[in-house]
């Protein structure tokens, strides 16, 4: 079986259009949330510390690396992606990888282990 994959991209939209981008964030998961393939969408918001705007981060979770593939090859989000440019400052800073062993989706099989009072159970 497949691993799942998590993504999570930081967004730098320009703030004088950061309302378009929270709306294009919003059709993006009401386009996608029902895609083969697709398990989890979340996204929020966060002041930087340098002044240039807020940041949006939007955490996904797929079934598996070809889940992730064929929606990103998709018509439907090719045409949104083609938006993003004229609403971001800078591009966005794309993370992506399969669960650590023992946490949820990870097909280790190994057990996961816990910080309890600072020791390891």
């Amino acid at each position: 079986m497949a691993e799942e994959v998590n993504v999570v991209v930081i967004h730098y939209p320009k703030p004088e259009k950061i309302q378009e981008f929270r709306d294009l964030v919003l059709r993006v998961k009401n386009t996608f949330k029902h895609y083969p393939g697709s398990l989890h969408q979340h996204a929020f918001e966060v002041e930087n510390g340098d002044g240039d705007g807020p940041e949006i981060v939007v955490i996904e979770r797929y079934k598996d690396k070809t889940s992730l593939e064929k929606l990103a090859a998709s018509e439907e989000f090719q045409e949104i992606s083609k938006l993003v440019p004229g609403l971001v400052r800078q591009p966005p800073r794309i993370i992506q990888g399969p669960p650590l062993p023992g946490f949820p989706g990870s097909q280790k099989g190994l057990e996961a282990a816990f910080l309890i009072d600072s020791q390891w159970v």
